[in-house]
């Protein structure tokens, strides 16, 4: 991963105006309303505090961009963070999610003074749900308690579907263990 550049504006867009990659997150956005919010992302890695970390993926063999990786919502008092992490249709079901996902918490944890990263995802995203439970994330707060159970007429409602991994709960895979 490296931080995202202007040079990332088609991937950004592409990603966001894609019905298909989009389908677990939101309505994908018209391609006008994506370069503008592109371009926002882009200004406000530069905000101090920092408000949001826009990181660009690469698959290692070829160096081919196959997605983009965010931090965002960080919260000082609590030490928390929301991550999210979105691929080109070439790039899924390929393993990068778990690879990404273990190497965004490695960086959180060792770069940034978060004890919290947190993700929120639909209920019924099983590849997404299998990489949070694999790399030790666990149901979010009080919505543990709920176990799940905060749907109203069959959709999530934001609050039912929240994971997280903590800094003293948090056990690296061999991959990261010796990564500096």
């Amino acid at each position: 991963m490296r931080p995202m550049a202007a040079a990332d504006a088609a991937l950004y867009e592409h990603l966001y105006t894609d019905a298909e990659t989009m389908r677990f997150i939101g309505a994908p956005l018209a391609p006008e309303r994506a370069a503008r919010s592109f371009r926002i992302a882009l200004a406000g890695m530069q905000r101090e505090p920092i408000e949001r970390l826009f990181l660009t993926v690469i698959e290692k063999s070829s160096q081919t961009d196959v997605g983009i990786c965010s931090l965002q919502d960080f919260d000082t008092v609590n030490r928390s963070v929301q991550g999210g992490i979105m691929f080109i249709q070439s790039a899924r079901a390929q393993g990068y999610c778990k690879e990404g996902f273990g190497g965004l918490v490695h960086h959180v944890f060792t770069h940034l003074p978060v004890d919290e990263l947190w993700v929120q995802f639909a209920i019924d995203h099983v590849a997404v749900h299998r990489t949070v439970l694999g790399l030790g994330f666990a149901r979010r707060g009080s919505e543990a308690a709920a176990d799940g159970a905060c749907q109203r007429n069959g959709q999530e409602d934001g609050q039912g579907n929240a994971w997280s991994v903590r800094r003293d709960s948090w056990s690296p895979p061999p991959a990261f263990r010796n990564v500096r």
